[in-house]
């Protein structure tokens, strides 16, 4: 296995879904499938120069010249955006001679092409994981999160959980869309591309909602005639925690003393965004966690769930056809002279989602304050891996990948992200084996 080293520190404040963790559950599947661990090696660079010597050097010494029997898995050691960082190592990205990265990387990337291409000829296989190699076509291809998926799937668990096919444009839910942008990034092309690509994702969802009036922008930085080409509308600089917390403040700022600006749902992106979200919601006032909007959820049902006891049974939101009349004098807009809706006395908390499955965050979830979070299927995806690679092993790919969806001529697993609420929190993160109930502080 060819990975890059892993982005983050030891620390509870990073996402679950890194390159160690996967190479040690992949490592732990190929054993259940009868690989020694004499059998599996592992190769960890910093950067696709470094990764692209090994592997040629690997490919000169282990395979031509002898039986060829071998599987590369190979996750190529991309540069990555600064905040891209945040919603974990796994997200495919970019690689090629257009990103401008210098002829270094570009021998780089021929040199990597070349030795797998050898490879292969030589009786090799070899598996890429998460991003494309250019001028290279393995057997198989794993598809592990990209941005896209990322940001459609919070823009759906929103749709499900504020039940937006029933809601009037009467009475039209109210979220914001909160897009982490690096503006200051060395290369700020890797920064576009992921966060246009992510809020395409939020916008396949969401753009028919805005678009038929059932749900706006409190700050209205988006509308009815937005598009997925607006990303920027909704980007901010976020470097740190609080810089999230600054911005959902602004949004949500009303010179109405006593108002609060009605709030629905936070598409956050990821866990460190809903952190400072939820810092922001905080300090401004609002009140209540989302089992306020579910009513039959309560902490101690979550708590009830978490402990194995019982199942925690989702009722529906409550909410009136027509908006509540609220605090400010709704004939202008409450005094913020932006010709918006004006505030209401209203300041109940929102669903906020996120992304990345932060350990430090998981608290969040119990108390009820950040909705959901996500994170890909690593130990899914490590079964599949471990599964493809015996079946090249054993020279019967054919019954295992011939059911895989083909993207370009290449067999393509791609599994669904998962979705974490207070509801599943015991099935997805717990029973499985990511965190247990100490790293969560429960």
């Amino acid at each position: 296995m060819f990975v890059p080293t892993d982005s983050f520190t030891i620390s509870q404040n990073v996402p679950l879904n890194t390159w160690n963790r996967l190479v040690d559950a992949t490592s732990d599947a190929l054993a259940d499938r009868g690989f020694d661990d004499g059998d599996v090696t592992t190769h960890a660079d910093a950067d696709l120069d470094k990764q692209s010597r090994s592997i040629e050097d690997y490919v000169h010494e282990h395979i031509e010249g002898n039986d060829g029997g071998r599987t590369l898995v190979v996750a190529p050691a991309v540069r990555t955006a600064e905040s891209t960082k945040y919603y974990g190592d796994y997200a495919t990205q970019t690689l090629d001679a257009a990103r401008g990265d210098g002829a270094k990387a570009d021998e780089a990337l021929r040199r990597t092409a070349d030795a797998l291409n050898r490879a292969k000829k030589a009786g090799a296989h070899v598996v890429v994981l998460s991003t494309r190699i250019p001028g290279f076509t393995p057997d198989a291809f794993v598809s592990i999160c990209d941005a896209e998926q990322i940001g459609r799937m919070q823009a759906q668990q929103l749709v499900n959980k504020l039940e937006l096919d029933k809601t009037s444009k009467d009475n039209p839910k109210r979220i914001e869309i909160m897009l982490p942008f690096d503006g200051e990034a060395a290369h700020p092309g890797d920064e576009q591309r992921f966060a246009r690509d992510a809020f395409k994702g939020v916008w396949s969802v969401l753009g028919t909602y805005f678009r038929s009036g059932v749900v706006v922008s409190p700050s209205l930085k988006l509308s009815a005639s937005s598009t997925a080409d607006d990303w920027r509308d909704v980007a901010f600089e976020a470097r740190r925690s609080d810089d999230a917390a600054a911005e959902i403040q602004s949004r949500l700022h009303t010179n109405v003393k006593g108002a609060f600006t009605p709030i629905d749902g936070v598409v956050s992106m990821n866990d460190f965004v809903a952190d400072g979200v939820i810092k922001g919601l905080t300090a401004m006032g609002y009140v209540g966690t989302a089992a306020d909007i579910n009513p039959s959820i309560t902490i101690g049902d979550v708590l009830g769930n978490i402990a194995g006891r019982r199942d925690v049974q989702r009722g529906k939101v409550p909410e009136p056809t027509s908006a509540p009349s609220g605090g400010a004098d709704k004939s202008d807009d409450g005094g913020r002279g932006d010709g918006g809706p004006a505030p209401v006395t209203s300041n109940r908390w929102p669903i906020v989602t996120g992304y990345g499955s932060y350990v430090s965050n998981i608290p969040n979830i119990v108390a009820g304050k950040q909705w959901m979070t996500g994170l890909a299927d690593r130990n899914g995806n490590a079964a599949g891996i471990a599964e493809i690679c015996r079946a090249l092993d054993r020279r019967d790919a054919q019954a295992v990948l011939g059911h895989f969806n083909t993207v370009d001529g290449v067999p393509t697993m791609a599994l669904p992200l998962v979705a974490v609420s207070a509801g599943n929190l015991k099935t997805t993160l717990i029973d499985p084996g990511y965190i247990s109930l100490a790293d969560a502080d429960l």
